[in-house]
């Protein structure tokens, strides 16, 4: 199996990564950034409009980048080809630090703006959720394509996604353990978003063999998971389970292992700041996750190889993530109109929506995908290897 991110690539990650406006802008892709008011765009305008809601400093700002990436991917691909009938896709920008409180005033920014036709982000289920109600009075339709909270889709018809929901990880997380072991350790994020991780994972743990014998909340931003991490192994679990994000997934891992812990371990996500951050340490995590290089599907490898010539690294699955939110979004725009009511009714319309990870998707009454994809992903020698469909 090939990698996930070689190790010269993540290496070489953060430089390429904070190269991609400057690579954006000189392609043929646009990327715009605080951009505000303007005419109702309709028949006249000469591009179309969507904005994005998204960290691009703060603790979170990782993604953002992944999302810049992704996104110039698919903006060469779209705009190269046509844009959509004759007008080319920009993207106008706005940081939130994935935080609710900027998310909110930034949505009431996009929806005062008639040039932008629909909204992609925000990264964080909670700074999403928290906006929702301003889209939806509006009717512009807001794509969290990374907000996994299932109840997400039911703050408002506007509220769409191409994310699998946390039900859908967590069944697959509590599978994947129970092949190593009959005992879990949990350690989940204090937000909203872990602990509705938590309960899910709780509610799929028994019926898959696993018994929780010891959980703790851990703020995000700590440093120092000791503590808790000696407490949880006091109780003597098979395995581990980390519900949380990349970086501070990959600084649990390393002081578990530390800490002496030789068991199985589920931590972090399929990302180079997780492998960097957690070294040696990450060798042997297993994940759930549906991207892997090694897919042989020709669109992806496609995509794989555009996303190399353009940054000289390897992507990973939140580069892809966004990368299928846009083309859907430009699909729905195709089918629909160019308008915000056109992207609601080509989003409703049935139709099903070309993309990489899932195939020919189609949504649900919920607004999310019918397709559901989970595989074994584990780290070896320093990449991430699939092991096959859950």
């Amino acid at each position: 199996m090939t990698s996930n991110i070689s190790r010269l690539g993540r290496r070489g990650f953060l430089a390429g990564a904070a190269g991609t406006a400057a690579l954006a802008l000189a392609g043929c892709s646009v990327v715009q950034q605080n951009t505000t008011g303007g005419p109702a765009s309709g028949g006249g305008s000469s591009v179309i409009k969507f904005g994005v809601s998204a960290p691009r400093t703060g603790q979170l700002a990782e993604y953002g980048k992944y999302y810049e990436q992704g996104f110039a991917i698919a903006l060469d691909a779209i705009n190269n080809a046509g844009g959509i009938d004759g007008k080319k896709i920009e993207l106008v920008w706005e940081d939130s630090q994935s935080d609710p409180k900027q998310s909110v005033p930034i949505a009431q920014k996009f929806v005062a703006n008639n040039e932008i036709i629909a909204e992609l982000g925000d990264f964080s289920s909670g700074a999403s959720m928290a906006a929702t109600p301003v889209y939806e009075k509006a009717k512009l339709v807001q794509f969290g394509f990374t907000n996994s909270n299932p109840a997400f889709t039911a703050g408002g018809t506007m509220a769409w996604t191409t994310s699998l929901t946390q039900e859908n990880y967590q069944e697959g997380y509590t599978k994947l353990l129970a092949k190593y072991g009959k005992t879990v350790a949990v350690y989940y994020q204090q937000t909203d978003w872990g602990k509705t991780s938590f309960d899910l994972f709780t509610k799929y743990a028994g019926p898959a063999g696993l018994n929780v014998v010891y959980s703790s909340a851990f703020n995000p931003e700590t440093q120092d998971f000791r503590p808790v991490l000696l407490r949880g192994l006091e109780a003597k679990p098979d395995v581990i389970a980390h519900l949380g994000y990349g970086p501070d997934g990959g600084l649990l891992v390393k002081q578990l292992r530390s800490l002496g812990f030789t068991g199985k371990v589920l931590a972090g996500q399929t990302t180079p700041q997780f492998l960097e951050i957690a070294g040696e340490a990450a060798e042997g995590v297993v994940l759930a996750e549906n991207f892997t290089l090694s897919d042989p599907n020709p669109d992806i490898q496609k995509f794989i190889t555009d996303f190399r010539a353009k940054f000289n690294v390897d992507p990973g699955a939140f580069n892809v993530y966004a990368y299928d939110a846009l083309q859907v979004l430009a699909q729905a725009t195709k089918v629909g109109g160019a308008t915000r009511e056109g992207v609601y009714k080509g989003l409703s319309s049935g139709e099903s929506f070309k993309t990489l990870l899932l195939g020919d998707l189609t949504f649900n009454d919920k607004r999310r995908p019918n397709n559901v994809i989970l595989k074994e992903i584990v780290v070896e020698k320093g990449e991430f290897v699939s092991k096959g469909t859950l």
